[in-house]
């Protein structure tokens, strides 16, 4: 079946890991692929960001903002995130260092959550090299110091700042609704603690299953992102700096300023732009994250099993490829998968609720929903124990979608599974 005029594919290409797979379409295939709109790149990304440092959307111009300030800190995404950091920092830090604010008195903060620790090679990478050698690159710990600002608890060198700088990229979120901006904070640099109950708020405190207000795309009533602002508020969030990068990570989105409303208008704009109308549900999505870091681990490959799940009739298969080279993610989470079915996973996780206990509930209900196939680095028992029929290459994964769908299959194609989020009738 054509799409929009076009040629139909022969080859079906996916990104894994820091390479491309290749394999032919089966024969009979109606293949659709959801793909993101083209967006314009922008031709200067700093001089894009200087402006906006000038005329910030609802707020004082940046230099009003620090001009009394004598430390700041600047919080960044960590690997598993792609904001274009490392060519927006030295905008920020050369301006702070322009208002008199010494180089000793600024820090580079990485916002991980509850993630794993980062290598001095990955905080490079994020930083660039010479921000790295310059300015104190902080690797946040969820079981480290802290100190309290505004009645939070939080990261002891953000709490310390009289100034906090936010870098953040905005795109949906599987129960955030967006990510980037007040999650910077919680659960970016919070005790694990309060990452916990933030996290908790996906349940619906009713029962059973989830908080109606969580998903992508929502906010509104969403318990979580009300949270998360609440404690970006109290830490007092100075300027933020969000950010939409397409699938080639060319900046097709900056604005900076309010903490909320510069926040909500980039989730306008991504939202316009991720997602993506497919038409009736399919009987087969293959997708893929869009390669490294967006597969880097399981639990983050599972945002795009999420987005590939919601555009598939129900039981059918899905074909997801994600490399996994580190690993599931957590050293815990294959257990939860003995629980069995998710009914028993989530009795498990309302009497001891863990944060990747959620995310491995939230596979099993997939599992349960559909066929789903993994092609990853993960051991073909590991697979199996989450639910999935592991495959060896992409065509074994094809070929495990022809035997699962229906002849004359209605397949769907999800390329950039971490960026594009199908909406399916």
């Amino acid at each position: 079946m054509a799409e929009n005029g076009k040629t139909p594919p022969v080859a079906i290409t996916l990104k894994y890991g820091k390479q491309s797979i290749s394999a032919p379409v089966p024969p009979g295939w109606n293949v659709r692929t959801a793909h993101t709109p083209h967006a314009l790149p922008i031709a200067s990304p700093q001089e894009r960001l200087s402006a906006f440092l000038e005329n910030p959307v609802h707020c004082r111009p940046f230099d009003a903002v620090f001009a009394e300030k004598q430390s700041v800190a600047v919080i960044v995404p960590d690997i598993t995130r792609k904001a274009g950091v490392k060519t927006l920092l030295p905008i920020i830090m050369d301006r702070l260092e322009g208002l008199g604010i010494p180089a000793d008195r600024l820090k580079i903060v990485f916002a991980t959550g509850i993630h794993s620790a980062q290598t001095e090679e990955q905080k490079r990478q994020i930083a660039g090299n010479a921000m790295f050698e310059r300015y104190a690159c902080i690797e946040h710990d969820c079981r480290g110091e802290f100190s309290d600002k505004g009645g939070f608890a939080i990261n002891r060198h953000v709490a310390e700042a009289d100034g906090l700088v936010v870098i953040g990229a905005v795109k949906a979120h599987y129960l955030a609704g967006f990510s980037g901006g007040r999650k910077a904070i919680l659960p970016g640099v919070s005790t694990y603690g309060h990452c916990l109950e933030f996290h908790r708020l996906c349940m619906n405190p009713a029962g059973p299953g989830r908080h109606p207000g969580v998903g992508p795309g929502k906010l509104a009533g969403n318990p979580m992102h009300e949270k998360a602002t609440l404690a970006a508020r109290s830490a007092g969030v100075d300027f933020l700096v969000n950010t939409v990068l397409d699938e080639e990570e060319n900046f097709i989105f900056i604005n900076a300023g309010d903490l909320e409303t510069s926040f909500a208008q980039a989730c306008r704009f991504a939202a316009g732009y991720q997602i993506v109308p497919v038409g009736q549900r399919a009987s087969a999505a293959i997708v893929s994250c869009g390669g490294w870091p967006l597969d880097i681990n399981f639990i983050q490959a599972h945002k795009a099993l999420d987005a590939a799940f919601g555009a598939v009739k129900p039981g059918g298969a899905i074909l997801l490829a994600a490399e996994c080279a580190g690993g599931t993610g957590n050293p815990g989470f294959l257990k939860w998968f003995d629980y069995g079915p998710s009914a028993l996973m989530e009795a498990e996780l309302r009497r001891n609720f863990v944060i990747n206990g959620q995310t491995a509930y939230a596979t099993r209900e997939k599992t349960e929903g559909a066929r789903v196939a993994l092609l990853s680095r993960l051991g073909a028992d590991d697979a199996r124990r989450m639910g999935m029929t592991p495959v060896g290459s992409l065509e074994e994964g094809l070929a495990f979608c022809e035997k699962s769908a229906e002849e004359n299959a209605d397949v769907l194609v999800i390329p950039d599974g971490g960026l594009t989020l199908p909406s399916a009738e």
